[in-house]
């Protein structure tokens, strides 16, 4: 090829690239500014540009304005990261050479020597359109001699990918033939190949505006032989917020490339940044095989997989009938429980248990792991079947956190049945040793009451003083140990009990007066108590129960932690707005043993008043329900509302949850119970550690009530000890000009934590 027509050539490459560039620069300006016709036309003379130097078989249709202009040629094949090469050397002109070939094979030749089918066919192209009147080899097997040794050895570097070595390699032949011209396509693939190792490493570094700026100085990475690059200038686009341009970029490739695996994995990569509906614009361009089957049937699946995970995280998110039955589908015709947990999840989250018990049971018949347990333990609790759930969640206690939450919720709602419920030996072994082991207060209090309400009163007194050595402001736990001691004639601890209780709890006050009696239940099977020992009934004093609360660590702050969680459910919900048939329970006692279900619907609920009246919110719970399953309208609503507020003073927080979802009521009631709910979350989150949880429950708590004090100090302490020190001195100086001292010492403290060490 003459010497004038091989420099025109790579200078038509080098203004492709910058006027690539410019363009490419100019669309993605966050101005987004300037004629869009005159950018259309841009546009078209890049790409007539590309045409005549790659061919036109390598041309690409226009991409909507504003998008990735991407034009088609051969790629470079991956290689490992290289060092950035020395610049290329300048090209000597030479004289041409007579015996020098009309068509340059030598890329073609190579490439077929080493079965590169993909680069042989672009190089076909490439050179057909260079020159129109060639005509490729018809046989690529046979052995053709190679004429110039050491240009071959430079295009096998460059098969491997070893460019730096090309670039020497270059340089030492100049230096020993001044007049050797290099070929211009050697060069063009080069740069080309360079730019490709630059993008990728500028990728794996995750520098996505690096990854962008290459791309638009080479256009000629743009191309479906190198699929991997677009993706990769896709997800640079959404890492940038620009996900308009990575949509461009999968429309481009499918509409453009033909690979199924590629087109396939285009849309699989797009769900990881782009929302439903831009990735609705990549399925319209879906093909149908022979079998009438979509190309993207298996995306469908997941995106419904990943609508339905949304719905079973938040109950106001409802997934369309046709995401559930497609889910509901693939469950049928796979073997995995995967989905059935799904949908077992997404039922439950959306107050229907029954559905969600028939998916987590089908689950459980394909595989027992243990959040299938959890999640069954948790929708037979729901179903009002705590015995079941216990045994469900009893295999997987210990495998994580919240499956040891789950056994404690379900092995206390087994103790509250009322009337009790006889339980094997074993059975309430293991549940005792598993609340002792977890501290966990509210299992200790109901604990006492089954003791209690079976006859163990000295058992009882034991499980009463463990719970209130954990939850010390609980009044349920000393009223049950009052009763107890009482019944065990332990003077001493009684007195105790009624002097410290007594200016705080009316009914602990009321049971010095003589005259109060106490109905006995018939003692039944020993129970374990705190410490594993068993008893029965005895009326001698209880003897000292060493506590299983351990001191807490200490904190670098003088932290006022929050009450527990048990203590945190706000009481005067019911004071404030009480039902209107609430007033029918004053002046009625609910002291006596009543079996809630023998109850109407309309005494249930007066019994359930009642009972939250005397702080005894398990018991009033279990009326509230008898009352919302037996009636409808409002008696159904307020018996809901009761509920709800007697699991929050429970510190039952998920139940409470629950309970709320069961049944509409008015915006001041919805508000009043979501604002209860969060602050109990976020008291147990910070009470457990989990300080970013705690933010997250205090900011969706914040969008519907403000902070008082006491949530604003917990905020700041969240701040401090997640180390974000400003933070935490913002929210401490606005709660320090309110008067408070403890803010006040707060931030003596952080001033104290932030002084260099």
């Amino acid at each position: 090829m003459p010497v004038k027509q091989q420099l025109l050539i790579l200078g038509a490459f080098v203004v492709i690239g910058l006027e690539g560039a410019y363009l490419l620069d100019q669309a993605l300006s966050p101005a987004e500014a300037g004629d869009e016709t005159a950018q259309m036309l841009q546009v078209r003379r890049v790409q007539d540009a590309a045409t005549d130097f790659y061919g036109s078989s390598a041309s690409v249709p226009v991409v909507p304005t504003r998008t990735v202009r991407m034009a088609q040629a051969p790629a470079a094949p991956a290689a490992p990261a290289v060092a950035p090469a020395a610049p290329a050397p300048a090209i000597a002109p030479a004289p041409a050479l007579a015996a020098a070939p009309a068509v340059d094979e030598t890329a073609l030749r190579y490439f077929a020597r080493q079965g590169d089918q993909r680069r042989l066919q672009a190089e076909i192209a490439r050179l057909r359109a260079l020159n129109p009147d060639w005509t490729p080899p018809d046989d690529f097997s046979a052995p053709v001699p190679i004429s110039d040794p050491v240009l071959d050895q430079m295009w096998k570097l460059y098969g491997d990918g070893q460019y730096a070595a090309v670039r020497s390699a270059i340089a030492a032949r100049l230096a020993r033939e001044p007049n050797w011209q290099v070929p211009p396509d050697l060069l063009a693939r080069l740069e080309v190949g360079e730019a490709r190792d630059r993008l990728v490493n500028a990728s794996n570094a995750q520098q996505w505006n690096t990854v962008v700026s290459v791309a638009a100085a080479t256009p000629a990475l743009l191309t479906c032989a190198d699929v991997d690059v677009l993706w990769r200038v896709a997800e640079g686009f959404a890492k940038t917020a620009r996900t308009p341009r990575a949509r461009d970029v999968g429309v481009y490739i499918l509409t453009n490339c033909q690979d199924p695996k590629e087109r396939l994995a285009t849309v699989q990569k797009a769900m990881g940044y782009l929302d439903d509906a831009e990735l609705n614009e990549l399925l319209k361009l879906e093909r149908t095989g022979p079998d009438g089957q979509g190309e993207f049937a298996p995306v469908k699946g997941d995106l419904a997989r990943r609508r339905l995970a949304a719905g079973a995280k938040d109950p106001s998110l409802a997934v369309a009938p046709d995401d559930i039955a497609l889910v509901e589908r693939l469950v049928r015709e796979g073997t995995g429980p995967d989905d059935a947990v799904l949908l077992g999840s997404y039922w439950f989250q959306h107050n229907d248990p029954t559905r969600a018990a028939q998916w987590f049971e089908l689950a459980k018949g394909r595989a027992d792991t243990a959040e299938i347990a959890r999640g069954y333990a948790y929708v037979l609790n729901a179903l009002k079947r705590p015995v079941d759930a216990e045994t469900a969640a009893y295999k997987w206690r210990d495998a994580t956190k919240e499956n040891t939450d789950a056994y404690l919720v379900v092995a206390t709602a087994t103790l509250a049945i009322d009337p009790p419920v006889k339980l094997e030996r074993d059975v309430l072994t293991r549940m005792a040793t598993a609340i002792s082991d977890a501290k966990y207060g509210p299992g200790a209090q109901e604990f006492g009451w089954y003791a209690y309400k079976i006859g163990q009163t000295a058992i009882a007194a034991r499980w009463f003083a463990t719970a209130l050595s954990l939850m010390p402001n609980d009044e349920p736990s000393a009223y049950g140990l009052a009763l107890a001691n009482q019944k065990l004639k332990d003077k001493a601890g009684f007195e105790k009990i009624i002097r410290e209780w007594g200016p705080r709890s009316p009914r602990i006050a009321a049971l010095a007066d003589p005259k109060a009696a106490r109905q006995r239940i018939p003692a039944a099977e020993a129970i374990p108590g705190p410490d594993g020992a068993v008893a029965v009934d005895d009326p001698a004093p209880a003897a000292r129960v060493e506590t299983v609360a351990d001191e807490e660590e200490a904190d670098p702050a003088p932290v006022a932690r929050p009450a527990r969680r048990q203590q945190a459910a706000a009481q005067p919900a019911e004071r404030r707005a009480a039902p209107r048939n609430a007033s029918r329970s004053r002046g009625r006692t609910c002291t006596g043993e009543v079996r809630p279900a023998l109850l109407s619907s309309m005494s249930a609920l007066n019994r359930g008043w009642c009972l939250m009246d005397l702080n005894r919110p398990i018991e009033a719970a279990d009326a509230f329900d008898v009352a919302l399953r037996t009636s409808y309208g409002q008696v159904a609503q307020d018996a809901a509302y009761g509920k709800t507020l007697a699991y929050l003073r429970a510190g039952l927080t998920d139940q409470a949850a629950a309970s709320a979802a069961q049944t509409s009521q008015t915006v001041q009631r919805a508000i009043e119970l979501k604002t209860e709910i969060l602050t109990q979350r976020a008291i147990g989150s910070y009470n457990d550690g989990r300080y970013i949880e705690t933010l997250l429950m205090l900011d969706e708590r914040s969008r519907i009530a403000p902070e008082q004090n006491d949530l604003m100090m917990m905020r700041g302490w969240s701040y401090f000890h997640l180390r974000r020190w400003n933070d935490a001195k913002t929210i401490f100086v606005a709660v320090a000009g309110t008067g408070s001292r403890e803010a006040q010492r707060a931030l003596a403290t952080l001033a104290e934590a932030m002084k260099p060490h």
